[in-house]
């Protein structure tokens, strides 16, 4: 024994001789949980759990590191089929004693067997079904919870108190007799399952006795005949009766007959309705039987279903998740896209053109963060993509700007509006590209699609230094028709309407950007020569 203060060893003085603590009341109590714990053995050696289970306590009380009481107490606990209590009591063991302790033992048989593990678990399920039963006075279920609690778990004694209460209660004293004596068997010493049982051996025997009293009062009594004679030889009594005349045989007959019709008459008022209501009993319980199993089938089969629907819902949201990742159009796809399109820019700064056309097929997903299938990306995912969108798409469309300018200049207005497309699509707000992709469109002569994008110039670009040009085309917009109507006139009216024209659609000079100075001379020269023509 160890010093409590100090831990130095204890010598058969009072105190302890290494710091002077007083360990006399420290002893008394080691001692009184060495004898509780040596009782709780000896109890258990006989199979009186409870009590065992009781002086085990007694002994954690006086001291709660007594290892030996607490794995015998697991040990106990586990007999009696509660194993979650069992093996909380080892771990608590193997914490306070790492090393050298039999709990391992113990621990690893029990965790070693998962089968078994599940079962104790599925039983005390079933055990906390069956109270609930039981709380809901639907005490038929809460038998047959117990029955299957008793085969996954046939040493839980909590389980045998409760169907044998059970049984008390329906009135079924042989059946509570025998399930409180196979209790008894694991506890023999139980209290609560001694009660019970005692109570339903007392039952018995007033059913038994009730039984006899009535069988006696339906029996005859005999009498002897007034009409003989009555005297006793010996230990006997004689009746001997007093002028009967001897029996001739079709008495003899009669008689034979008269005794077949009764006892036929016995054995039809009485032995027949006795074995009717035995058979009724008999089937009665086989129905009764029968019924139980169905129950008890019908409440498993209801459980398989709802885990059936559950593994369904959850195989069809596994599913869901899984197309949304590996789809056509799945995350990996874009993330794909994305990293394609980061390693050509890497590899390939210049080429920005193919860069912003992959970036654009992740424009309208990228921007609203989830698309329309669901899918959400992460934080890195938009970070990435709007950082090559922002230096990519403007070096993209000013390199389109570059190629449809050049186009136009050359009056290849369909290469022009081909690259200026795109160049407004990266870059909304540029309204020279506008102007000039109108422009080309006005001259390949598709005067819809020029009035439509001169519109859009004058509505969202009221300050744009384009916005009169624009605003006299739309003026003149059937230019091209006049033209071609006033082709079969004089020569005179065609080349006055052909001047017109031409001045009307000159760009204001003073409206054309001033870097653009031979741009704006030759304009003003156009304008001149279409002056002096009128």
């Amino acid at each position: 024994m160890r010093c409590f203060n100090c831990g130095a060893v204890l010598t058969e003085n009072d105190f302890c001789t290494n710091c002077g603590e007083d360990v006399r009341i420290y002893r008394r109590i080691m001692r009184l949980s060495n004898m509780y714990y040596n009782d709780g053995l000896n109890k258990a050696q006989v199979r009186d759990l409870s009590g065992a289970v009781e002086s085990l306590r007694q002994s954690l009380k006086c001291n709660r590191n007594n290892i030996e009481a607490r794995n015998l107490l697991g040990l106990v606990y586990y007999e009696m089929g509660e194993a979650v209590a069992a093996l909380s009591e080892w771990v608590i063991s193997k914490n306070l004693k790492p090393e050298k302790n039999v709990a391992d033992d113990f621990l690893s048989d029990v965790q070693g067997n998962p089968t078994r593990l599940s079962g104790i678990n599925q039983s005390l399920k079933k055990y906390n079904q069956a109270l609930s039963y039981c709380y809901q006075e639907s005490f038929d279920l809460a038998i047959i919870q117990l029955k299957k609690v008793l085969q996954m778990n046939p040493n839980l004694i909590v389980a045998y108190q409760l169907l044998g209460l059970l049984y008390l209660k329906n009135g079924d004293y042989p059946r509570a007799r025998r399930t409180l004596e196979r209790g008894i068997k694991i506890d023999k010493n139980n209290t609560q399952l001694l009660s019970y049982l005692q109570e339903a051996k007392s039952a018995i025997e007033e059913s038994e006795a009730v039984a006899v009293g009535s069988s006696r009062k339906s029996g005859h009594k005999t009498r002897a005949s007034s009409e003989s004679i009555v005297y006793k030889s010996g230990n006997e009594t004689i009746i001997q009766p007093l002028n009967t005349p001897e029996k001739s045989g079709s008495s003899a007959f009669l008689n034979i007959l008269i005794g077949l019709g009764v006892g036929m008459a016995l054995m039809w008022f009485l032995v027949l309705p006795a074995r009717v209501r035995t058979a009724g009993n008999s089937a009665q319980e086989e129905i009764q039987k029968v019924s139980n199993e169905l129950t008890e089938k019908s409440a498993d089969i209801d459980e398989l279903n709802k885990q059936i629907a559950s593994l369904t819902q959850d195989n069809t949201d596994l599913n869901a998740t899984v197309e949304k990742l590996s789809g056509g159009d799945g995350l990996a796809e874009k993330y794909d896209i994305l990293f394609k399109a980061a390693l050509n820019y890497v590899q390939n700064p210049e080429d920005v053109i193919n860069t912003a056309d992959m970036l654009k097929s992740l424009s309208n997903e990228a921007t609203e963060g989830d698309d329309a299938a669901g899918l959400e990306y992460s934080e890195a995912f938009t970070a990435l993509y709007d950082f090559l969108k922002g230096d990519v798409f403007a070096k993209a469309a000013a390199e389109y700007k570059d190629k449809g300018m050049e186009a136009y200049n050359s009056e290849e207005y369909q290469t022009a509006a081909d690259n200026l497309n795109p160049a407004f699509e990266l870059d909304p707000t540029d309204d020279s590209v506008l102007y000039y992709l109108a422009s080309a469109y006005r001259s390949m002569e598709d005067s819809d699609k020029a009035t439509e994008l001169y519109s859009q110039l004058v509505n969202n670009f009221p300050d744009s230094e384009f916005v009169e040009q624009a605003r006299g085309y739309l003026r003149n917009g059937a230019v091209d028709e006049t033209a071609a109507n006033n082709n079969g006139n004089g020569n005179g009216n065609a080349e006055a309407a052909g001047a017109a024209d031409a001045a009307a659609a000159l760009p204001d000079i003073n409206a054309l950007p001033q870097e653009n100075t031979a741009t704006q001379d030759a304009a003003a020269d156009a304008l001149q020569e279409a002056l002096n023509a009128q």
